[in-house]
């Protein structure tokens, strides 16, 4: 054995390390925590991730890991979530910070992952290409660093799948190769429950990989290979399926809960054959074609170094690589690259869905197909290819680079000349490295790389506002300790409205608050994630709340009714000196109260905010005159700028009480609004949305002058503005009062227990319970089941007698004993499967022993 052979995990090991000083060397540039003051409270890590792993160190710590949660606005499923965003083991890393500190746990997790990335990926180029070369390890390092990573570092829950990826392939070639299926299986089966969503696309790889594995393989014609190996293809499908079905403990849930979501939400468009990209894909081939603010509508980012493009190029010229080797790589590279631009194909690829921003979420297949085809051009020597073609392939990367260049001044997404400059001079002097220089080859091609990597990183980060994580730990402290005192210790149920924050000033980002909830452990409305009900949010947007889109809610909008409505107990203002200026709410009525039968019937208008409430109220209790008494209009005058007409309301206020301005057709700039001459702003941008919108509290007979802008010159009556009947509210809430419902909540294994007791002393039927409807959810008065019943459009109702009710609400997670016996046959199936194989396997080595034996004597 050759001494300066090294060893099979030294090389895997060296590109890790690579990886970490890069990825060290850009965040130390970057002065990102722990090298700096800066941190990553940016695009979703700052408003959902930073917030989900949050609840989940709180849920480890305190061994309270709920799978319902009434944090994620009026209450939900945390399957999905956990599933999409927590089931990393490498999350654990979390449990080493402080709360106030996880930011730069979250900044370890990514500098841990990618350095992951490189180490299974040089790993499995080892092993597929057998070979314990050193240089396998710049091949790692390269798609560690891909620009898929360098551009989505901070979505960190995707890394998971890069690094299963090198691991899952190489079970799979030992499966095809000797017919042990274990790795593929498990390696499977980790991606799968780590990552559902780009779980799913690997499996749709595997698929890819295995036709490019045939079509090397085949002896014959394809079809003929495929028969004469269908034992073997018949075993690898068995093992991707069971692996699959073992993996439905947390697929099935995942899947019934994402359907509540407007997941469900399909266009036509979608499914089309149109292509999603041009020729500013060249750009992507050269560093710096991406940065931030481009991260959310961009091409596919398949950057992986020139070194890599320069040899996949080389790959197909190359006298020692066969004509079948080359055909199959490039039908193989064509067809990633076709489900990428085709829409169609596009959309299959994201679960049948189009992403909302961060597009082309599947390029990493692509990018990692070019390393392995690189790495054999590599392996073969590519200064055997003839000398016209070693000028002629920079030449051509050069005009490609410049054409996407070209392409993205076109489309208006500029990149700078300096980026293409600097692209191309590596295109150059890689190409020096690889077919001029003899002498210490390796160490200029590895600094070549190390440079190009990190200079994309770095130019992917440009234009981040990154937040202060010094700023961002001493508000979240603070902050904590206030909200503390309103989150529920006594296991009570209710909800609170904090009106402000402190954490915002560590942003440099617009922060909306969405999941503070979750992030501080308490119940309120708001949340921000791809998992939001949208049975709830619909009916929050009609109660006069805001949504931005089908994965926002707002707290925005509120009003006493609403209020009232959602077992809002307390409206919390918090301050720096750590001294909270909590208000108990004076509507509150627990989570529910007793209602006639007639509610139950109610209806919902989209966006008429103010219709709806008044009809839910005159339902609780017919009132002749109106809850919400509209105001009179003096004077309106109009003036026109541009396309925008601005309004001059003078108004008379006909009820003592809050005023409120809806405009169910979403045609006011909310921005704009004055009252009395001072202006007021909504804490969001509702311009042109729909928003139920406080204009102060005024007495009846008082003048207001009102200005802003709508897109139309005169009112109509979709612009409504009434003010709510102080005296006429309090008769309906004192009605209401003697059968609030005050419940108490518990959380035990995998289910959520909702418990109270209600006095009913009228004859109305029916008790509301201010909780999602959810067919999940099982109810029992005075130890009864009962049926629940939706209302107002999205919450529950259950029947009650008359006198004491004794109420129990309990919520199973849908499917899950029945997801997860499935997954168990997957096991055992699976185990049985394989010991069957090894006995016959085991068999027919003693039999040909025996054979042998025989033969012999």
């Amino acid at each position: 054995m050759q001494k300066n052979v090294p060893r099979v995990w030294t090389v895997p090991l060296t590109a890790g390390i690579l990886a970490l000083i890069i990825v060290s060397t850009i965040l130390w540039q970057q002065q990102i925590t722990p090298f700096g003051d800066h941190n990553l409270l940016i695009s979703d890590m700052g408003t959902q991730y930073l917030s989900f792993f949050t609840t989940y160190r709180h849920a480890l710590l305190n061994h309270n890991f709920q799978l319902y949660s009434f944090s994620q606005s009026l209450g939900g499923s945390m399957v999905p979530t956990i599933a999409y965003y927590l089931m990393s083991p490498f999350n654990l890393i979390i449990l080493a910070f402080p709360a106030a500190q996880l930011p730069t746990g979250i900044t370890i997790i990514i500098m841990v992952k990618i350095s992951a990335i490189a180490i299974t990926t040089t790993h499995f180029l080892q092993t597929h290409y057998r070979t314990n070369r050193r240089s396998a390890a710049l091949f790692g390092l390269a798609f560690s660093l891909c620009g898929f990573v360098a551009l989505n570092y901070f979505d960190l829950m995707w890394l998971d799948a890069l690094i299963w990826l090198p691991l899952i392939l190489k079970g799979l070639d030992q499966l095809l190769a000797t017919g042990h299926a274990a790795r593929f299986f498990w390696w499977l089966w980790v991606s799968i429950v780590t990552d559902f969503y780009l779980g799913y696309m690997t499996c749709l790889f595997v698929g890819f990989y295995l036709v490019y594995q045939l079509a090397l393989t085949k002896t014959t014609s394809f079809w003929q290979t495929v028969y004469q190996r269908r034992y073997r293809l018949l075993q690898l499908l068995m093992t991707g399926l069971l692996s699959v079905v073992s993996a439905l403990f947390l697929l099935i849930p995942t899947a019934l809960g994402m359907l509540q979501t407007a997941k469900t939400t399909q266009t036509s468009t979608n499914f089309l054959p149109l292509p999603q990209f041009g020729l500013e894909v060249f750009s992507q081939l050269g560093l710096g074609a991406n940065n931030y603010a481009q991260r959310l509508a961009h091409a596919p980012t398949i950057f992986c170094t020139t070194f890599v493009i320069l040899l996949v190029m080389t790959y197909f010229v190359h006298p020692k690589i066969t004509k079948r080797r080359r055909r199959a790589a490039g039908f193989l590279l064509l067809a990633l690259l076709l489900s990428m631009l085709i829409q169609l194909f596009n959309t299959i690829w994201h679960l049948f869905q189009q992403p909302a921003g961060f597009p082309f979420r599947n390029a990493f297949f692509f990018s990692f197909v070019l390393i392995m085809l690189a790495y054999e051009a590599w392996l073969a020597g590519p200064r055997q290819i003839p000398h016209r073609w070693q000028w002629r392939l920079p030449s051509l990367l050069t005009a490609g680079l410049i054409i996407g260049w070209l392409t993205n001044y076109g489309l208006k997404q500029p990149l700078a000349s300096s980026t293409l400059a600097l692209s191309l001079g590596y295109v150059w002097l890689t190409t020096a490295a690889i077919f001029l220089v003899k002498r210490r080859q390796a160490l200029l091609i590895t600094g070549i790389v190390l440079t190009e990597l990190g200079g994309n990183l770095l130019l992917s980060m440009q234009t981040t506002s990154f937040g202060s994580q010094a700023i961002y730990q001493t508000a979240y402290t603070t902050e904590a300790k206030q909200m503390q005192k309103v989150s529920d210790p006594d296991g009570q149920l209710y909800r609170v409205n904090n009106t402000n924050t402190l954490i915002n000033h560590a942003y440099r980002e617009k922060y909306n608050n969405y999941n503070d909830p979750l992030l501080f452990n308490f119940h309120g409305i708001n949340y921000y994630s791809s998992t939001l009900n949208e049975q709830s949010r619909l009916t929050l947007q009609n109660l006069g709340l805001y949504s931005r889109n089908a994965r926002r809610i707002n707290s925005e909008g509120l009003t006493p009714v609403s209020a009232m409505l959602l077992g809002i107990k307390y409206n919390v203002f918090l301050r720096h000196n750590g001294r909270a200026q909590t208000e108990l709410n004076p509507n509150y009525l627990g989570m529910g109260f007793v209602i006639p039968a007639q509610l139950t019937q109610v209806t919902l208008t989209p966006n008429h905010a103010l219709a709806n409430q008044e009809q839910i109220l005159q339902n609780i209790q017919a009132s002749i005159s109106p809850y919400y008494m509209a105001t009179s209009f003096k004077q309106n005058s109009v003036t026109a700028s541009g396309h925008h007409y601005q309004h001059r309301l003078q108004l008379k206020i006909n009820a003592s009480g809050p005023l409120y301005y809806s405009d169910p057709h979403q045609g006011t700039r909310y921005s704009t609004f004055k009252v009395n001459g001072q202006p007021i702003t909504p804490s969001v941008n509702a311009d042109y949305q729909s928003l139920l919108w406080p204009l102060g509290t005024y007495r009846r007979g008082q003048t207001v002058t009102l200005q802003f802008e709508t897109n139309n010159r005169h009112l109509t009556t979709s612009q409504q503005l009434a003010s709510l009947d102080r005296t006429t509210f309090k008769a309906a809430y004192d009605t209401l009062k003697s059968s609030a419902f005050i419940p108490k909540y518990h959380a035990h294994g995998l289910t959520t227990t909702v418990t109270g007791h209600v006095n009913n002393r009228s004859n109305k039927h029916w008790l509301y319970v201010a909780i999602p409807y959810d067919t999940a959810w099982q109810a029992t008065v005075n130890d009864q089941p009962v049926n629940t019943k939706k209302i107002i459009g999205g919450l529950t109702a259950l029947p009650v007698k008359a006198g004491q009710n004794k109420i129990q609400l309990q919520y199973h997670v849908p499917a899950l004993k029945f997801s997860s016996v499935l997954s168990l046959l997957g096991f055992l199936t699976f185990g049985l499967w394989t010991g069957v194989q090894h006995y016959r396997s085991k068999q027919r080595q003693l039999d040909q022993q025996q054979f042998k034996h025989y033969r012999v004597h």
